[in-house]
This record gives structure tokens, sequence and C-alpha cells, in this order.
């Protein structure tokens, strides 16, 4: 099965390949360090990762 992100091959048992499958856990686990932080919604949270000129290719992609 391919990454329909990609078209690389998705990790076992995955929806993802495995350099999408560890930005999209990035993005979990700095959303929990984020909205401790501040309040801060999902959709508020991924606005700011996007605009931010430092956020990965592979973590825009997700």
């Amino acid at each position: 099965m391919k990454c329909p992100i990609c078209g690389r091959e998705v990790i076992p048992g995955g929806r993802l390949c495995d350099r999408h499958t560890a930005a999209y856990r990035s993005l979990l686990e700095g959303f929990k360090t984020w909205s401790k932080a501040m309040e801060i919604g999902w959709k508020d949270y991924l606005k700011a990762i996007i605009s931010n000129p430092a956020t990965g290719r592979w973590v825009k992609e997700v």
C-alpha cells in the first residue's frame, strides 16, 4: 500500500509512510505542548505551524 501523500510504502499497520507518520506524531506532541502553554485549538495550531517558515515539508504535507 502507498502513502496517499507521497506514494512511498506505508509502514506496517499504518496509513502513511514512515516520514509522514513521524511528522504526524510530531504534530500531535507539539499540540500537547502548545495547548498546555496557551489556549489554542487544533485548527489555530495547524495554521500557526503552516505559516511558520521553520516548519518542515513533511509536517506541512500532513
